[in-house]
């Protein structure tokens, strides 16, 4: 059972994805009939997926020549050396993206033919356990969530296309070809955002099912209701290895992907310090463009964090749910036999986010990731302070006694 809403919005980022080649292979939606198939890997798409990445791979080099010159990082060896990071980590995001997608192609039709196989087999579970209303009501909140994220995303894009376009010294046809690409490369990486976060959603959903289906349970007078606690075990134990799986597979993907948000907020808000320090000359409509840039950014990365907390707790706390059969007046053998199974079960699995399986991201590593950034842009702010040395005492009274005597 899938609500109208999810299902239009998760199919805005499947072709999201497809037109920039970012999936192994196609699917089937048929939103009428709520079904989802894959379909059959076809020569075109693998020709379209080769063409795209060569594409993305080699208009890299028409962002250097023009940009080189821009007229307002030529002066400045810290923009300068950030543009150059800039440009190296779009070069690892389209490379580990396409590498991924072709190196690991099978494993990635492979993991989709799981994940329909079971969405089918968990269906029946789901409507017969959990409340109809509640899972409608759980979609609806996560569709929203979705458009949530796209809106902030486009408007990100669009708010760092308006300034991108201030800061051209020269408008002529290098300069705006290497602004094009800029934007292409913008593009792409917000898909690629847009996908991990598609990817969440699903995730947050089926542990989101979990727990209804616990919390139903309890207070229903199912027959069988041992066999209905082993079938939801089993849900979640193949929920945990799908996402897992997801996790192992988009590895390197998501090492940029959290990189480049990184940079690219550090980037951004070390250019409005050169626009508050009129380093950067800009007029009204800069700054309001530069402050939605600057909301806009941390707004999707505060959500991306978000989704990804909820994931990983909503699926380490599946025993906090579970101790509402601890409340029960009597429970049977079989059904205190399943509960055994199933808290040991979730004693010995645990879902961990890691980058590169070094980094364990979390909340309270979001913090730290916030808080190291704004570390970073003090320290270069330090730079900006000693190129721009401020006058001694001695000779700013000098040139304040020359200024009353010439009054």
């Amino acid at each position: 059972m899938l609500h109208s809403k999810l299902g239009r919005v998760m199919s805005l980022v499947y072709y999201h994805c497809v037109f920039f080649a970012l999936m192994g292979s196609t699917l089937r939606i048929r939103s009428r009939k709520e079904t989802i198939r894959l379909d059959k890997l076809s020569r075109t798409y693998l020709a379209y997926s080769l063409l795209t990445s060569v594409f993305m791979l080699l208009n890299i080099y028409c962002i250097l020549p023009q940009a080189q010159r821009d007229g307002y990082i030529k002066n400045n060896i810290v923009l300068q050396l950030n543009f150059v990071v800039m440009v190296f980590l779009r070069l690892m995001t389209v490379l580990c993206c396409y590498s991924t997608i072709w190196l690991k192609r099978r494993k990635i039709i492979q993991l989709c033919k799981s994940s329909l196989a079971y969405w089918k087999r968990f269906r029946n579970i789901m409507e017969a356990i959990v409340n109809k209303q509640e899972l409608e009501d759980l979609q609806v909140s996560l569709a929203w969530t979705m458009i949530q994220e796209i809106m902030v995303l486009y408007a990100s894009f669009l708010f760092s296309a308006l300034i991108q376009y201030q800061l051209l010294s020269v408008v002529s046809k290098r300069s705006l070809l290497a602004f094009s690409t800029r934007l292409v490369h913008l593009l792409h990486f917000l898909v690629v955002k847009m996908g991990v976060y598609g990817l969440l959603i699903l995730l947050y959903h089926q542990f989101m099912v979990i727990h209804l289906a616990l919390n139903a349970l309890p207070r229903r007078k199912v027959v069988g209701k041992w066999r209905a606690l082993r079938s939801v075990a089993t849900m979640h134990s193949e929920t945990l290895q799908l996402a897992r799986s997801i996790f192992r597979i988009c590895n390197l993907i998501n090492a940029t992907v959290f990189v480049n948000i990184f940079m690219a907020t550090l980037n951004i808000l070390y250019h409005a310090v050169q626009f508050s320090n009129q380093t950067i000359k800009s007029d009204g409509w800069g700054i309001v463009f530069g402050n939605g840039l600057i909301l806009f950014n941390l707004w999707g990365t505060l959500l991306l964090m978000e989704m990804l907390n909820k994931v990983v707790t909503s699926c380490n706390s599946t025993g906090q749910t579970l101790r509402r059969f601890s409340d029960l007046p009597s429970v049977r053998k079989k059904l205190q036999r399943e509960l055994d199974i199933f808290t040991m079960q979730l004693k010995r699995s645990h879902l961990v986010f890691k980058i590169c399986g070094l980094v364990e991201l979390d909340k309270p590593a979001g913090l730290r990731f916030l808080a190291s950034i704004l570390s970073n842009v003090i320290i270069l702010m330090q730079f900006d302070l000693r190129r721009n040395p401020q006058p001694n005492s001695s000779e700013y009274l000098t040139h304040l006694i020359r200024n009353k005597s010439e009054v």
